[in-house]
C-alpha cells in the first residue's frame, strides 16, 4: 500500500470523527488570521484571504475528507492544505491541547466532544506526516 493511500485512511477516519461531533477548522483559521493583524495591522487584502480560508475551514470534516481523497489521488499540496483547514490545527496545536489536557484535565475533558476531537486532530496530523509527494518521474 502506498504511503499517500495509508495517509488517505487516517484522514477519511479523521473526517468521519469531525463530521460526526461537529467539529470545523474555522475557529483555529480564524484566530491565526487575529493573531497576523496583531502583528502586521490591518491589511485590506488580509481581511478577504481570511474570509475565504475560514469559509472553506467551516466545513470541518468535509474539507478533510476532500482532502483524503487529494491524497489518493497523490494530489499532495492540496490535500495538506485541505487537512490542515479543516482541523484548523496542526502539530503545534496539538502539543499546546496535549499540554492543556495534562495542566487542566478537568476543564478540557469536560466537554464531550473533547476526546473525539483529539483523536481526530491526531489522526490529521498523522496523515498529513505520512503523507509524501510523488516521486517526480
Amino acid at each position: 500500500m502506498r504511503r499517500s493511500d495509508k495517509a488517505a485512511i487516517l484522514a477519511i477516519m479523521a473526517g468521519v470523527l469531525f463530521l460526526l461531533v461537529g467539529y470545523t477548522g474555522a475557529r483555529g483559521v480564524e484566530h491565526l488570521f487575529e493573531l497576523f493583524v496583531e502583528v502586521f495591522g490591518p491589511v485590506p487584502g488580509l481581511r478577504v484571504v481570511a474570509f475565504v480560508l475560514v469559509s472553506i475551514a467551516s466545513l470541518g470534516g468535509i474539507v478533510v475528507l476532500i482532502g483524503a481523497w487529494l491524497f489518493h489521488r497523490d494530489q499532495f499540496w492540496s490535500g495538506q492544505l485541505l487537512i490542515l483547514l479543516g482541523t484548523g490545527a496542526g502539530l503545534i496545536s496539538l502539543i499546546l491541547f496535549l499540554v492543556l489536557l495534562v495542566t487542566r484535565p478537568g476543564r478540557i475533558l469536560a466537554h464531550e466532544t473533547a476526546v473525539p476531537v483529539l483523536i481526530g486532530v491526531v489522526l490529521s496530523v498523522s496523515a498529513r506526516v505520512i503523507a509524501r509527494p510523488p516521486a517526480r518521474r
